[in-house]
């Protein structure tokens, strides 16, 4: 009883249940929004995802492409949204598939025409079988639907459009088709529309999304603040948990129990990487046994109601740092609170990472890792950007060089990563060598050690909120809270 007491409380201190459910007015907002980008010219037609398979008969679990859902909140495969500006009423078309009784008994229900209609605050809602003709038909000059007359006037400016070749097709298309070996739907349809209608353009719709989903809503606030707060939840309780000869898997398994709890999932493949796993930096299996005096780095990061989080801790497994551990750390937590310092409106993603940067480069001198702060050194132990933004994807979509706007969300994550093998890929590289030898003591006493912190930030009109704070940064803190905590945790066992 009293550890779900404990529990119950951590949630109650993390947050909401749930979000409220997202209004149609909004999704109708953000389509207006995009419209009104388009130029009241052409149309815009996005595409849902395509399930993807996992072996034989299996597929992966089903999720929206992130455009479509941001501007219909349909989470249905097989879905297609038509956007007319230049039309009197019918500006907002979208496509569905038929309800199938007998399929929907293997994979459950689909929506009807009036749920989603609820949900999008689309009133035109078709059979997902009439969207080519749909396309043919306008494309081709002629009204589409029953009541020619009405639909003629309906369509009048943009068949004036397409009569003077000034009809823009927008689609979502990747920067370079076919990389994966096979073009995208997208890239197919539109080849596709190139070969038949050669009078008309494609356009790619992607930095006028980006744009609009920089800044964030009330609504995607709260799910970002709800996936925050259960993966507080998921790595306190981790660090309750976690001791010596548990595997990283175990502390996976702790931190993933919360998403489940809470109905999220990851927003990513959790990472926890123990010892000198933590200095890589995409490590994912998971599976060493944490030693004695190991740090665990945990990256991990809650999807809520498709939104993501995104929170790293590195945490002493035994409660305590040791003095090499510490030194580390401090560097990394100093280059953080610096990187904060940025974190206000009109400010940028560079300048943040130039914070960050000095600080580390300062950092380094101090322990004996790098010689000269004006050269590239330091890129050796601190190889990647301090921040990116974070919404409907962890790494969220959006121009880098966005100056701050209130609403906005990102990370600031700096690290240090003493990789073992270091000095052997210098000294191999045949142009370190008096480097190499200057900082060999030094990265004896550090050798191993891969340190991040990373939290995610809303920026405000004042400066930012800090949205991950409930989790401890300063060691001393860090240090308390697992001695505490873990002795709070063995008294009601």
């Amino acid at each position: 009883m009293k550890k779900i007491t404990t529990c119950f409380l951590l949630s109650l201190a993390c947050g909401a249940l749930s979000a409220a459910p997202v209004k149609p007015e909004t999704y109708v907002q953000r389509r207006a929004s995009v419209m009104e980008k388009m130029g009241q010219k052409g149309m815009l037609i996005l595409f849902s995802a395509s399930p993807k398979k996992f072996t034989g008969d299996v597929l992966y679990k089903f999720r929206q492409e992130d455009n479509l859902y941001y501007l219909t909140g349909i989470k249905q495969e097989d879905t297609i949204l038509v956007l007319m500006p230049s039309n009197k009423t019918r500006k907002e078309n979208l496509f569905i598939l038929n309800r199938d009784p007998a399929r929907e008994t293997w994979t459950g229900s689909r929506l009807s025409v009036e749920e989603a209609q609820k949900i999008s605050g689309i009133g035109n809602v078709y059979s997902r079988s009439e969207f080519d003709d749909f396309v043919d038909s306008l494309l081709y000059g002629r009204p589409y639907g029953v009541n020619r007359y009405l639909n003629t006037e309906e369509y009048a400016q943009f068949f004036s459009q397409l009569k003077f070749g000034d009809v823009p097709v927008f689609l979502l298309l990747e920067e370079r088709p076919g990389l994966r070996g096979q073009l995208s739907q997208e890239f197919e349809f539109a080849n596709k529309l190139r070969e038949r209608f050669p009078g008309i353009t494609i356009r790619d719709c992607s930095d006028n999304l980006a744009s609009l989903r920089l800044i964030k809503g009330p609504e995607e606030i709260d799910r970002v603040r709800r996936a925050v707060d259960i993966t507080t939840e998921g790595v306190l309780d981790a660090m309750r948990k976690m001791e010596p000869g548990m595997h990283e898997y175990e502390v996976q398994a702790v931190v993933e129990f919360h998403y489940i709890k809470n109905e999220a999932e990851w927003a990513y493949p959790s990472i926890i990487a123990s010892g000198s796993n933590a200095t890589t930096l995409h490590y994912d299996r998971n599976t060493r046994k944490i030693a004695h005096g190991d740090l665990v780095l945990m990256d991990v990061g809650a999807e809520y109601d498709y939104y993501a989080s995104d929170i790293t801790r590195t945490v002493p497994i035994s409660g305590r740092f040791s003095p090499a551990q510490a030194d580390i750390y401090q560097v990394v937590y100093n280059a953080q609170e610096e990187a904060m310092k940025a974190l206000r409106p009109g400010k940028t993603i560079q300048q943040v990472h130039e914070r960050a940067t000095e600080a580390i480069k300062a950092g380094l001198v101090k322990l004996g890792l790098i010689t000269d702060p004006n050269t590239d050194q330091y890129r050796h132990f601190f190889m990647h950007g301090t921040s990116h933004w974070v919404g409907l994807d962890v790494h969220d979509v959006g121009v880098r060089s966005a100056p701050f706007q209130p609403g906005m969300i990102l990370t600031v994550e700096p690290g240090i990563y003493v990789r073992e093998d270091l000095l052997d890929t210098l000294v191999r590289d045949g142009k370190n060598g008096e480097w190499v030898e200057k900082i060999r003591p030094a990265f004896e006493k550090y050798r191993g050690i891969g340190v991040r912190i990373e939290d995610d930030f809303l920026i405000t009109p004042d400066g930012y909120d800090h949205l991950s704070h409930k989790i401890p940064r300063q060691i001393r803190d860090v240090e308390k809270w697992i001695q505490t905590n873990r002795s709070r945790s063995a008294r009601t066992q």
